[in-house]
């Protein structure tokens, strides 16, 4: 087998596995979209991923929401 063989093999595969990870990627898309969304998806609040925790003794407000310069320099200006 020569250099030139050994080019043409490796481009050839390369071409075939990109296609193949194309298409797997491809079904696990339509199988994501296709997925019936669940009780937490339809939160009231928003919050999919996070809850809200107060430390103990400060009251919380759930709707307020800091301000840029609050939330980046840790007080309010």
């Amino acid at each position: 087998m020569n250099v030139i063989d050994l080019l043409v093999t490796i481009v050839v595969v390369t071409i075939l596995v990109t296609i193949v990870l194309a298409i797997v990627t491809y079904v696990a898309y339509k199988l994501r979209l296709s997925r019936e969304p669940s009780d937490l998806d339809r939160s009231e609040d928003g919050l999919r991923y996070f809850v809200a925790y107060p430390p103990p003794g400060v009251t919380f407000d759930a709707a307020a929401t800091p301000t840029e310069t609050t939330a980046i320099s840790g007080h309010a200006t």
